[in-house]
């Protein structure tokens, strides 16, 4: 059910967004804690950098869903292995890095994955619509941000997320 509505949601314009001050630190510990049963089904640990007080104009929940789904992307493509989780807090920009020690991207499909209905795995092994990392690039560029993903087959994969601390260029005052 989750995922119709995933796909009629996506059938509109962007996100919307509720947009407030909101603390990314807190945000990502929040979601590696909710994250930790799923992490222990899947034999992964789950590594969090120090995190330093990350304040934005951000919509809380949109981010929570980016970050829950890039864990459980990492858990679901590199089960019993490490996913790292680190944030940089820069001035403009806060960065946010998911690394896993999973089976890693083709380079032939790094350029695709964020498309809708695009995957970098065969459906049979995997499940899913292909819908999850389209939706978390629309909810990050909502936000006025980006996503990328550098990968090595068989070695992992790093996505960062790029979020400027003023929100969204559109609603800035």
């Amino acid at each position: 059910m989750e995922s119709l509505l995933d796909v009629s949601q996506l059938q509109g314009g962007a996100p919307r967004l509720h947009l407030e001050d909101v603390d990314l630190a807190l945000v990502v510990r929040e979601a590696v804690s909710r994250s930790e049963d799923a992490a222990a089904r899947a034999g992964c640990l789950l590594v969090l950098s120090p995190l330093e007080p990350t304040p934005g104009r951000w919509d809380a929940a949109r981010l929570s869903q980016v970050m829950t789904h890039l864990l459980s992307n990492a858990m679901k493509f590199g089960p019993g292995k490490p996913v790292e989780v680190a944030l940089e807090s820069g001035r403009d920009v806060a960065t946010l890095m998911v690394k896993d020690h999973g089976i890693g991207i083709a380079p032939g499909r790094l350029e695709s994955l964020f498309r809708r209905f695009e995957r970098a795995v065969p459906v049979r092994h995997y499940g899913g619509l292909g819908l999850g990392l389209y939706r978390l690039r629309r909810i990050v560029e909502a936000h006025g941000g980006g996503v990328s993903v550098d990968s090595t087959p068989g070695a992992g994969a790093t996505f960062r997320v790029r979020l400027p601390r003023e929100g969204p260029p559109a609603v800035r005052d």
